[in-house]
């Protein structure tokens, strides 16, 4: 089972036991700096985004329901893409991450068909204010 088959089971498993219809899911590559860019992979599903930390081969997953997610937006850098996403807190207030993503991932055709979706956006934000894609 591939890298892809084996994080859409845990996002399935998941979606189960936590009683929700997963139909959709985008997976990318990101990471906060340029040399962990393949550290983390971000899941897009329609119920909110996963998040996959690799550490010794074993990835750890966290939820972040789509109710939670303020705002998704990607825009270029000079080598990379950078996303920028925020999202409610606890408290209610808005938390924001920055990830880079590459252009290209060898042999992960999957990674490109999402970050040309997030591209396709032009200047619309993927869960704009816990909105439907």
């Amino acid at each position: 089972m591939g890298l892809k088959e084996r994080l859409e089971k845990e996002i399935y498993d998941f979606a189960r036991e936590n009683e929700l219809a997963v139909s959709d899911i985008n997976l990318l590559y990101a990471g906060p700096t340029m040399r962990t860019r393949h550290t983390l992979v971000l899941a897009f599903t329609n119920v909110g985004m996963f998040t996959f930390q690799f550490k010794l081969g074993e990835a750890e997953m966290h939820y972040l329901a789509k109710e939670r997610l303020h705002k998704v937006e990607i825009g270029k850098k000079n080598l990379v893409y950078q996303l920028k996403i925020q999202a409610l807190t606890e408290n209610q207030s808005l938390e924001a991450g920055t990830y880079l993503v590459s252009k290209y991932v060898l042999g992960r055709k999957w990674h490109r068909a999402t970050l040309n979706k997030l591209l396709g956006l032009e200047g619309k934000s993927l869960f704009e204010g816990g909105n439907d894609e």
